[in-house]
């Protein structure tokens, strides 16, 4: 199936297309713009061959408000322009995919001063809600992520976000989503958590 994979939730831009059975992927790490940079990678993937995109996998977060945003928007154009479904993953699902602890871990993404979006798993199964919380609530587990600054002291193993794990991840969703409205598809936006 011929589909688009979008990721903006960190600083991280990628767009990937699933095209007769290849994947290839754009992408641009350090980005503060995704507005740059998906509108281009997009054009350049599928110029020539809209009419022949399925669908639209999106990485809906939690992460970057600004990322998260301009990627649903995005989406939601492209999607109403081509007549086509998009297919909500979660950001943190993608990234499970590289990970094979079988103890209890955390999945955290970056957010701001001390500050991360973050989720506790047990053998890959989500155990607790997703929290913008203090990164230093993350001391007791294994902290898988991505995006945490020189200066935070604090010891994680990288993982990056990565739109191809989001359009691998969308393939058993599609007959789930097909039907359902565009509107209804929002990304996951966060408070901190006092």
């Amino acid at each position: 199936m011929n589909f688009l994979s979008i990721e903006t939730s960190t600083d991280i831009c990628s767009v990937s297309l699933f095209y007769n059975s290849k994947v290839k992927t754009l992408k641009k790490d350090g980005v503060k713009e995704h507005s740059k940079y998906l509108p281009i990678f997009t054009k350049r993937l599928i110029s020539g061959i809209e009419n022949e995109i399925k669908y639209i996998a999106l990485s809906t977060g939690p992460g970057s408000f600004s990322g998260l945003k301009i990627g649903s928007s995005f989406s939601k154009g492209l999607a109403n322009a081509l007549n086509i479904p998009i297919l909500p993953i979660e950001t943190f699902d993608g990234i499970k995919m590289n990970i094979t602890d079988i103890d209890k871990y955390y999945i955290a993404i970056y957010s701001h001063k001390n500050f991360a979006f973050s989720s506790l798993y047990n053998n890959k199964l989500k155990k607790s809600k997703y929290r913008c919380q203090d990164i230093n609530k993350l001391d007791k587990y294994t902290i898988y992520g991505y995006g945490f600054p020189d200066n935070i002291k604090i010891k994680y193993i990288t993982i990056k976000p990565c739109s191809e794990k989001i359009g691998i991840l969308s393939l058993d969703k599609f007959s789930s989503f097909k039907n359902k409205s565009i509107d209804n598809i929002n990304p996951i936006y966060l408070l901190v958590e006092k």
